[in-house]
């Protein structure tokens, strides 16, 4: 069996591949396992011992060329183009899997011919669709992440069905990258009792950058208390950064801004107790290779979708109102400075007592706390990493349909009762919240019965619409009635739109029926009804799914009335 992973967006993205890649390995033992990746993602290939085969894809140069106006360079473009196709083609892939879900990746791949994509790619009438259930439910939770209870690596790492899922990223160490860093510690007269400790103070996104003053000050307690070396990571032009921290806390900084590769960097990162960092390519390759991270999650970033993958990681933040999406920046508060240096002490604390004993050290809900949010990572009993709160507090509304939604996305069975899996995931995340005497618990349950109640009745409606249409549309076809219900089945999509934004909570299920319509690819009449009773119906199934799943929620914790389950 011949498979491609078609990843060509950053370097963090292509280590989040790495579980897929992994699990592919474990499924098909014996299979050609090939990648195409841009240039800042060969090493995380090359470092990879699942990849057979790796592809450098320069979209930047192909693009930048088809933008110049100049007919040299746009017949550039399409000869780099056609190059890709030529190579795909001759490779003749059995299954490719799209990661990277852009159009152009999909334009790629429809040249190509590739009969079995999973993922993005184009229809026979070169329409965008996404083709499995996992894929759309990535690009429905991008639009409601709060909701989104999974990181990326646990959703992409189920693109292939049934597989084992591999609960880690991949970065093998060379040799010659751990030769260097042995040199450079060395050289810098670093022993080996002392606290070696990473910080990037650099981000793709300004606003996803903690305050390098603060950064600074956070390195100070470290030298004081530890007597810790600092690193500093980052890619040449970061140099600017390292700068204005050295003006902060001179002399504490070893700067490695364009000094090493990304892969001496790992070799680094292994050597540190831990990495501080915002969310960032170089968080990705600590987590690969087994180094502790404090993330300091600032802005946009949602770290259970995108934060370090792995057991033994801590993320600390503001208490957020929302968590949007990339192109909103919630600008009510500056992200940058809030989080303050004594607030990630507390997280430093942490991650080393977790990691030196396996337990979590008891943090009470003190005033020095609040307005910040601090969790750590483990894998939960269904499989999947979860984000513990580190602070007890009470469970608040999000939390609880969070919760719910991962329930269902893990477990959507029919059981009015969690199975054993489930109940332990429950029991272990629940265990973490403030819940004695918690009343507000029944009336977020009571509220989400009957919203999902409400949604599923619409998606009843749009199902018996479509089951109209498609007798409408068998045996003796009655065009008229079948028009008459086109028009109802849109009245009822919209329907179903505007709840999903008029009550948010139920707006992941709206959004995935959307999905799934939008997805549709031409073909026979009689063959788009069928798919559209099978949108609606599991539109239906996923709203009762979640009142159910919000009753055993509600049902497994202690001292709370139980609700009817329906």
């Amino acid at each position: 069996m011949r498979i491609l992973i078609f990843q060509t967006t950053r370097m963090g993205d292509m280590l989040q591949t790495t579980p897929l890649i992994r699990a592919l390995r474990r499924r098909y033992p014996d299979a050609h396992i090939a990648v195409m990746v841009r240039p800042l993602g060969k090493v995380i290939a090359q470092c990879n011992s699942d990849i057979d085969e790796m592809f450098l894809y320069d979209e930047d140069r192909m693009f930048t060329n088809l933008r110049a106006h100049d007919s040299d360079r746009l017949l550039d473009a399409y000869k780099n183009a056609d190059l890709i196709v030529q190579w795909m083609k001759d490779s003749k892939f059995d299954r490719v899997y799209n990661v990277t879900h852009s159009i152009s990746s999909a334009m790629l791949l429809k040249l190509a011919g590739f009969p079995d994509i999973i993922g993005a790619y184009l229809s026979d009438d070169w329409i965008f669709v996404l083709k499995g259930e996992w894929t759309n439910y990535f690009f429905a939770s991008v639009f409601d992440r709060k909701y989104n209870a999974l990181n990326l690596c646990d959703i992409t790492g189920r693109f292939e069905d049934d597989a084992e899922p591999a609960l880690e990223l991949v970065f093998d160490l060379r040799p010659e990258d751990e030769a260097f860093a042995a040199q450079f510690i060395a050289e810098n007269k670093i022993d080996p009792g002392t606290m070696l400790v990473g910080i990037q103070l650099g981000a793709s996104d300004e606003f996803k950058r903690w305050s390098v003053p603060h950064c600074a000050a956070l390195a100070r307690m470290l030298h004081e208390r530890f007597g810790a070396r600092i690193l500093l990571f980052g890619v040449e032009e970061e140099a600017k950064l390292g700068d204005e921290f050295e003006r902060h806390a001179p002399g504490l900084g070893i700067p490695l801004y364009g000094k090493t590769s990304i892969a001496q960097a790992a070799a680094l990162l292994a050597k540190c107790r831990f990495l501080v960092t915002n969310d960032t390519g170089t968080m990705h390759v600590a987590a690969a290779v087994k180094c502790p991270v404090v993330l300091v999650s600032i802005g946009y970033v949602h770290f259970r979708e995108t934060g370090p993958y792995g057991a033994g990681h801590v993320a600390i933040e503001r208490r957020k109102t929302i968590i949007a999406n990339s192109n909103i920046k919630e600008s009510e508060v500056d992200d940058s400075t809030y989080v303050q240096p004594a607030h990630v002490m507390r997280a430093v604390d942490f991650l080393l007592h977790l990691n030196e004993t396996g337990e979590p050290l008891d943090i009470p809900d003190d005033p020095e706390m609040d307005g910040v949010d601090l969790y750590w990572s483990e894998f939960a009993p269904d499989g999947c990493l979860e984000w513990y709160p580190a602070v007890r507090r009470e469970l608040s509304e999000t939390d609880f349909l969070r919760i719910a939604y991962r329930c269902l996305r893990l477990d959507p069975g029919d059981g009015e009762t969690p199975g054993s899996t489930e109940w332990r995931s429950l029991n272990r995340l629940l265990g973490q919240y403030r819940l004695e005497g918690d009343t507000s618990l029944a009336e977020f349950q009571r509220k989400s019965q009957a919203e999902f109640a409400q949604l599923a009745g619409m998606a009843e409606q749009g199902e018996k619409f479509a089951r109209d249409l498609l007798k409408a549309l068998t045996g003796k076809r009655d065009i008229k009635k079948a028009k008459e219900l086109v028009a109802q089945l849109k009245e009822v999509d919209e329907a179903v739109r505007i709840f999903g934004e008029i009550h948010p909570g139920c707006r992941p299920i709206s959004a995935m029926a959307r999905f799934e319509r939008d997805n549709l690819e031409l073909g026979p009449a009689e063959e788009l009804a069928q798919k559209t009773i099978d949108i609606y119906a599991g539109c239906t199934r996923r709203a009762h799914g979640m009142a159910r799943k919000c009753a055993v929620l509600l049902n497994s914790v202690p001292g709370t009335p139980l609700p009817k389950v329906p």
